[in-house]
């Protein structure tokens, strides 16, 4: 069963109680903190732990995309959990025995500002004439909102093996997440909005570690830094105080691998923040 959103325009594949997807279901993606993201609809006896299993992910990644649900009550029936979809997991032609039973069309939903290019060369490094005939595009004009037919998915999920990451990010973030909780009995927590910066361009250092720049946490001690916009939150180690050169309203600069992570576009974005002194 497929449902249609309107904000943003969506749509699940929801499997059923014994499969978590099936040949009727079709994968719709979106780009958010420059990952594809899909979204799964939970179905009865759907468990957190065979869903993560069932797409490679180890629970740890899971709740990185899905903090609201990583307070171990799990995920409700009919509910959304954000699944992100490595680009080896999608074939981008017919496999040589193909069959309808066992793999999904994958489509990509266009989002504001993209062009058909950037999402053939840089998203999925595919031509662009495969995805103009595979459409029956007349042009290279797109829509917000617009499906675009990018390939196939096996219905039997995704072997953790083409993972390129690996879970580092989600495992780093899921341990200093501990390390927070530990500390917060003993400790007294501060809280603070306003606009958090990061250097768009140190592309060199945008794969690197979960850090920030502060000047009222204690050096050394985690931040949890949210995104009100994507829901997202990433502890981060303090490792210095913010220069001079910054504009004062900056209230933390965060590494390139938080900002993506967090869903940051611009260079200046909005951010909750909560540390322990």
């Amino acid at each position: 069963m497929v449902t249609w959103l309107l904000s943003p325009i969506l749509l699940f594949a929801t499997g059923d109680s014994l499969h978590y997807l099936t040949p009727k279901d079709t994968i719709f993606l979106y780009l958010s903190g420059g990952e594809k993201i899909f979204e799964h609809q939970i179905e009865r006896k759907q468990t957190l732990f065979s869903l993560a299993k069932f797409y490679g992910l180890g629970l740890d990644e899971l709740y990185f995309y899905n903090p609201e649900i990583s307070g171990g009550q799990g995920p409700a029936l009919g509910q959304s959990v954000r699944i992100p979809i490595p680009n080896r997991a999608i074939l981008r032609y017919y496999p040589p025995k193909y069959s309808q039973w066992d793999y999904i069309p994958v489509y990509y939903m266009v989002q504001q500002g993209e062009t058909l290019y950037r999402i053939c060369r840089e998203y999925f490094k595919m031509p662009i004439d495969t995805i103009i005939r595979r459409n029956n595009l007349i042009d290279n004009q797109l829509k917000v909102g617009q499906p675009l037919h990018i390939g196939w998915m096996s219905v039997h999920g995704i072997p953790d093996s083409l993972r390129v990451h690996g879970g580092i990010m989600a495992g780093t973030n899921s341990e200093l997440g501990r390390i927070y909780q530990q500390e917060f009995f003993s400790k007294k927590e501060f809280t603070q909005q306003g606009a958090a910066q990061w250097p768009k361009d140190d592309k060199q250092n945008a794969g690197g570690g979960l850090y920030a720049l502060h000047n009222e946490a204690p050096l050394g001690s985690i931040i949890a830094a949210t995104n009100p916009m994507t829901k997202r939150t990433i502890y981060v180690r303090v490792i210095g105080r913010i220069p001079d050169w910054y504009e004062q309203k900056v209230i933390v600069v965060l590494s390139p691998a938080v900002a993506i992570s967090l869903g940051a576009i611009d260079h200046n974005f909005f951010v909750h923040l909560r540390y322990l002194k």
